[in-house]
């Protein structure tokens, strides 16, 4: 969510772009019907996860491209690339942490494969680095 907030900030200068572009974020956690999203959510996580598994077509830049394109005549240009952002700084983390379909339905998966302990780290260090560019950026201007 963070990250997706910083993105969508970072495209639109507004708030309400950063809460976009933050819920977003978590969209792709969607085919996870363990995730905050998916419990919200858990008969179109089950189905998506049954139909497509997890980290494949909306961790993929056609899931982002397909978001952003379809929300943009109801949200607007600069929201809609908040959205667009928001799922592929999402898709970024993950890379860091496993192998994600990012070119779904291309079968190949990229990104790092971690350990469990290597993914605590790796997500730890990530939100306090986020956290630390959100907080200097309000107080910076």
């Amino acid at each position: 969510m963070l990250s997706g907030a910083l993105a969508g900030y970072a495209v639109t200068s507004v708030l309400k772009g950063a809460i976009i572009g933050g819920i977003a974020g978590v969209i792709p956690d969607l085919d996870e019907p363990r995730s905050k999203f998916g419990r919200m959510l858990p008969f179109v996580s089950i189905s998506l996860n049954r139909l497509v598994g997890h980290r494949t077509f909306t961790h993929s830049l056609l899931f982002a491209g397909i978001a952003g394109l379809f929300l943009w005549p109801f949200i607007g240009q600069p929201h809609a690339l908040a959205v667009t952002l928001g799922i592929l700084a999402h898709v970024a983390g993950d890379l860091l942490t496993g192998k994600v379909q990012v070119l779904y339905p291309n079968p190949m998966r990229i990104g790092i494969s971690v350990s469990r302990f290597g993914f605590l780290v790796m997500d730890r260090l990530v939100r306090i680095s986020l956290i630390v560019i959100i907080v200097a950026w309000i107080f910076t201007g």
